[in-house]
């Protein structure tokens, strides 16, 4: 019996492996010659989607390691003139402080704020519903961009994405480890039909920046 149930255990933890490396696979494949190696690349008009991440970690000193890095790469693609518009997409913290640190790095393009965008899922259903027919670019670090662009395969938006730098300290290693666990979650939530974080319409509830 004792040997039976061991099997059975091992034979469960073998598919949990297997069904994690091969959703990792499939959501990377997602990137695949989607990503801009330069902002002059960028099709003009385009929506910039800024995923939204914490600047601090929960002391409130100590830089999460992430966030710099994403404000600098948008700075970079605003500065060569090709997006129309930067959506801003985290919790009401994140985006109004994201957009204003664009505006203080010199960030012309006009900025909107996504209160609503509390997990990557979100940002990409409501910047399908609130900019119908527009091609969008993600901000993030390169294994954050997969998803958002698997994502957005699933539900028709043309998208590609712009890598952010990878990061500093431990805590960016720690959020690309955790995203390993993230895309298989990805595959889940999405045959589950998970809903929004957050009950306000997709297409509504973007403000801009002021």
């Amino acid at each position: 019996m004792a040997s039976r149930v061991k099997r059975l255990v091992l034979w469960l933890l073998a598919a949990v492996v297997a069904f994690g490396g091969l959703a990792n696979a499939w959501v990377w494949s997602a990137g695949w010659g989607r990503f801009h190696a330069d902002p002059a690349e960028l099709p003009a008009g385009s929506i910039v989607v800024l995923l939204g991440t914490n600047e601090l970690l929960a002391d409130q000193r100590t830089p999460s390691g992430t966030y710099r890095a994403r404000i600098e790469a948008t700075v970079r693609l605003c500065a060569g003139g090709r997006p129309r518009l930067v959506v801003a997409s985290g919790t009401p913290e994140q985006a109004a402080t994201m957009a204003r640190q664009l505006v203080a790095a010199g960030v012309r393009t006009p900025i909107v704020e996504d209160p609503y965008g509390w997990r990557t899922l979100d940002s990409a259903v409501r910047a399908h519903a609130a900019y119908p027919g527009a091609h969008v670019v993600f901000v993030s670090q390169g294994w954050h961009d997969v998803r958002a662009l698997w994502i957005a395969d699933r539900l028709g938006l043309s998208a590609t994405a712009y890598a952010a730098e990878f990061g500093a300290g431990w805590r960016a290693w720690w959020s690309a480890g955790r995203d390993v666990l993230a895309k298989p979650k990805a595959l889940l939530d999405w045959v589950a039909g998970q809903p929004l974080a957050t009950a306000v319409p997709p297409a509504e509830g973007n403000v801009p920046h002021r």
